[in-house]
C-alpha cells in the first residue's frame, strides 16, 4: 500500500513487528468479552493479536484509504467493529464502558488524543499505548527524573502511569528517526492530592515550568500577593524557594497552592 500525505501529516508509522504487538496486546488488558478500543489500527498489526484475545475490538481509523483495506481484511470477522472517526472528535459515549484503549499513537497528535481520553477518563479501564519514546517518558516521569513537567504533573493527577518496555526503530515500516516506547495509564477513581480549583492548580504548575532554569521563587513571583506570601507558601509545602519545578513533587505543588 502506497503512502501518501495525510499519514505522513499525522507522523504515523506503522508496527510490523508480531512480537511487539503480542506484547501490547497481552498488556492492554484484552479477554474475552472485554470491550477494546484501538485508535489508529493502520494495517492491522495490533487489531490481530487483541481479536485473538476474544475481546470485542472496536477500531477508529480516520484515514480512508486504511478503512478501505481494513475492512477488505477483517470483514466479517466476529467481534470486530470498524468506524472511520478521528479519535480526537469521536463521541466516546457511544461505546460501551468501561472500555480499554490499546494504540500505536500517531507522534504528531498523541499528546492530544491522551488529554481527551483523560476526559473520559469515567469510562476508560485503561490505556496502552505506544508513542515516541521521549513522549512516554514525559507522560511517566517522576520529580526529579529526565522529561518530569508539567505534563507529566497532569497524568500522574488523572491516571496512574508506568513505564512498561521501548521499542527500537526496526520495529515499524517506514522507520521512524526516534526511539517509541510503551506506557500503561490507569484513570484513578480520586486524583492524589485535593485542591479547590483544578484549573488554577494546572495554572501554577505549568507557570512553574515556564523558564526551568529558574528558581520556583522566581517562577511564581507573578501568581502571588507578596513575596512574603509566596515564601510562606513554599515553606508550608516544604519547598525550598531555590528549588527548581522539575524537582518538586505534586503533593509539595497541591501545598504550595494551598498557600496561594
Amino acid at each position: 500500500m502506497k503512502e501518501h500525505g495525510q499519514r505522513h501529516k499525522l507522523g504515523q508509522h506503522f508496527l510490523v513487528d508480531r512480537f511487539i504487538a503480542q506484547r501490547i496486546a497481552e498488556a492492554s488488558g484484552a479477554a474475552p468479552g472485554v470491550p477494546i478500543v484501538e485508535i489508529g489500527p493502520g494495517r492491522g498489526a495490533l487489531t490481530g493479536p487483541l481479536l485473538n484475545t476474544g475481546a470485542n475490538v472496536i477500531a477508529l481509523e480516520l484515514d480512508q484509504e486504511l478503512y478501505g483495506y481494513l475492512k477488505k481484511i477483517y470483514q466479517g470477522r466476529e467481534r470486530f467493529r470498524l468506524l472511520k472517526a478521528n479519535a480526537l472528535k469521536f463521541d466516546y459515549t457511544t461505546l460501551p464502558s468501561p472500555f480499554h484503549v490499546a494504540s500505536n499513537l500517531p507522534y504528531s497528535v498523541a499528546v492530544p488524543i491522551i488529554k481527551t481520553l483523560i476526559d473520559q477518563k469515567r469510562r476508560v479501564a485503561s490505556m496502552t499505548l505506544m508513542t515516541q519514546a521521549e513522549v512516554a517518558h514525559r507522560l511517566t516521569a517522576s520529580a526529579g527524573e529526565p522529561g518530569y513537567g508539567s505534563l507529566s504533573i497532569f497524568v500522574a493527577y488523572h491516571c496512574q502511569t508506568e513505564f512498561l518496555f521501548e521499542v527500537p526503530p526496526k520495529a515499524f515500516k517506514p522507520w521512524p528517526k526516534v526511539d517509541s516506547a510503551v506506557i500503561r495509564l490507569v484513570p484513578r477513581e480520586a486524583p492524589p492530592v485535593q485542591v479547590a480549583n483544578e484549573e488554577a492548580f494546572f495554572k501554577l504548575v505549568h507557570t512553574s515550568f515556564v523558564h526551568r532554569r529558574k528558581t520556583i521563587k522566581n517562577n511564581l513571583a507573578k501568581l502571588f500577593d507578596s513575596p512574603e506570601a509566596l515564601l510562606k507558601a513554599l515553606d508550608a509545602a516544604g519547598v525550598a524557594p531555590t528549588a527548581r519545578a522539575q524537582e518538586i513533587t505534586i503533593e509539595q505543588f497541591a501545598g504550595i497552592y494551598e498557600g496561594l
